[in-house]
């Protein structure tokens, strides 16, 4: 039994994908992570706008702390594989969430010092769950993690229940 039919979903189309950006030479894989941490960087700085309070525009707000660092996670985790992109290494997974947990925390702490904006430690347990999601998710794709699926649904919940605590709490 593969890992695409005991869970419904394929993984073979996001493997192939994730093994051709790993052929990619390794100054273009790096690309990606400094442009994602460009972006995240230049969001944060930006003076939020006056508006009424909107708990629904909060809850977008903080859930996007999941997508966004799932996906400098999901940069780092190709900026640091190599073909063929099955091979177990320890160091892709495990370097990509701590560089994109490290980022998150840097990112905090400059929030802190931009006017109309915090820092909180619910946002970047927010980001941590998002970045773990994205290298667990990747895992599963590529065939190394066959409950990989399962278990980033969980990280993906966790990540959505750590947003909506961010909303309501702020510590």
């Amino acid at each position: 039994m593969t890992v695409g039919a005991s869970s419904g979903v394929s993984p073979n189309v996001l493997g192939r994908v994730a093994g051709g950006l790993a052929r990619l030479p390794a100054a273009v894989r790096w690309c990606g992570p400094l442009i994602g941490m460009s972006l995240l960087w230049w969001s944060s700085s930006r003076q939020p706008k006056p508006s009424a309070p909107s708990m629904v525009r909060a809850l977008l707000h903080n859930g996007m702390h999941v997508v966004a660092y799932a996906c400098l996670a999901a940069a780092f985790w190709v900026a640091l594989s190599r073909a063929p992109v099955e091979a177990r290494r320890w160091w892709r997974t495990r370097g990509a969430w701590a560089f994109a947990v490290l980022y998150g925390a840097v990112d905090e702490l400059h929030q802190s010092y931009v006017p109309g904006r915090t820092s909180s430690v619910t946002d970047l347990m927010t980001d941590a769950f998002g970045a773990a999601f994205a290298v667990v998710l990747l895992r599963w794709a590529v065939g190394l993690s066959p409950r990989g699926l399962r278990h980033a649904a969980l990280l993906f919940a966790a990540g959505l229940g750590s947003a909506t605590l961010a909303t309501f709490v702020d510590f």
